[in-house]
């Protein structure tokens, strides 16, 4: 198979003149020399080696004449010249629309309302402020860096709903500068199998300061550190993860839709991507249509830690009715939310029916509970 060839662009280019004076140089020739070999002006032969002067045909067999070379080489090396010239000046013009561009691309309001950013945002300092943010020194910078999650994001855009790229790099960032806060032990897959029946436990609990707390340090204790975080405007992320390192992996929330059911199935899809999938992975949960069999996968064990296969028949038999919901649910051990929500998933129940068994957050208790 022959190898991917890419072709070599760099950010500079030198003047025929460069040569020129580098043959001057060898033959030890004066710039009055040159002049009088190619018979014009000392003043025009500087220009010349500047870079400041066409090399026509004309000069082109004067230079031959005088330097060697053929002529066809000098007009072969001003040509050259003179397409890198346009080509560095439409780069350039490209990287002062993105500089112009891309602050703008933030949800810079949303940012500051949540804490990310300062108040004290204003056109001058807010490039700087953004790249103090996601500790990058240019936008050349961050774009390197957040290549993969920009992609990732524009590609899982619903054709439903709009999506901004840049709005999710800013909330999986906040969830990077967050996570740098928290203190876990080593990743231990084996740790949180062993976890994972006190963190599902955990469903039965009411109010997030009742579960938030014991849920991170179990988190914590099997090497991951859980955010809870809200979205900006444009990300319309439920969860993500991925592995900070080989030691360290980070789940964030957002809390999206603020039902008991699709915060904890959205957490236990998340630890399937972790338990189930590579490490240099990210996984984004935004709500469109996109599958894979890595989203297959980590539904699956979802539904597999809530509701496990042996008492899956029991959601098919169940009697539609809250008092037989809210008992399935004590026998479970789970939290009748969770039931209403898998028998909606079913299409045993519609989307609009029984939701009064749902527990509602606001992101005021989520806020008091993450602080603890």
């Amino acid at each position: 198979m022959a190898a991917n060839q890419t072709s070599f662009a760099p950010d500079w280019t030198a003047a025929p003149g460069r040569t020129i004076r580098r043959i001057m140089t060898r033959r030890g020739l004066s710039v009055y020399e040159l002049a009088t070999e190619i018979n014009v002006s000392e003043a025009k032969a500087e220009a010349l080696i500047e870079g400041n002067v066409l090399i026509d045909e004309e000069l082109a067999e004067r230079l031959s004449a005088a330097l060697g070379s053929s002529s066809s080489f000098w007009i072969r090396r001003e040509s050259d010249y003179r397409n890198d010239l346009r080509r560095l000046q439409s780069t350039e013009s490209r990287s002062e629309a993105l500089d112009q561009s891309w602050a703008k691309s933030f949800p810079i309001r949303d940012m500051q309302k949540f804490g990310w950013l300062p108040a004290a945002v204003t056109k001058s300092n807010c490039d700087q402020i953004l790249r103090d943010f996601f500790a990058v020194g240019s936008i050349q910078a961050w774009q390197q860096r957040f290549a993969p999650t920009t992609a990732l994001a524009a590609f899982r855009t619903s054709p439903t709903f709009e999506s901004n790229p840049a709005a999710v790099t800013a909330w999986l960032r906040w969830a990077e500068i967050q996570s740098d806060t928290i203190q876990t032990r080593d990743w231990n897959p084996g740790r949180l199998a062993t976890n994972l029946s006190q963190m599902r436990a955990l469903t039965r609990r009411n109010h997030p300061c009742k579960f938030i707390p014991e849920l991170k340090r179990l988190c914590a204790d099997s090497g991951i550190a859980l955010v809870i975080a809200p979205a900006p405007t444009g990300c319309r992320a439920s969860g993500a993860t991925r592995f900070l390192s080989t030691k360290k992996a980070l789940v964030v929330l957002s809390l999206r839709y603020k039902s008991d059911d699709h915060f904890w199935f959205t957490f236990f899809h998340e630890i399937g991507h972790l338990a189930l999938h590579a490490k240099d992975a990210l996984f984004l949960e935004d709500g469109s249509e996109i599958s894979s069999k890595e989203e297959d996968e980590a539904n699956k064990f979802a539904e597999e830690v809530l509701i496990p296969a042996d008492h899956r028949q029991r959601l098919q038999d169940l009697r539609l009715r809250s008092e037989d919901i809210t008992r399935l649910s004590v026998r479970l051990g789970i939290s009748s939310g969770i039931v209403v929500g898998q028998l909606q998933h079913l299409g045993r129940l519609g989307r609009n029916q029984m939701n009064h068994l749902k527990r509602r957050y606001s992101w005021k208790e989520f806020t008091t509970s993450v602080s603890l």
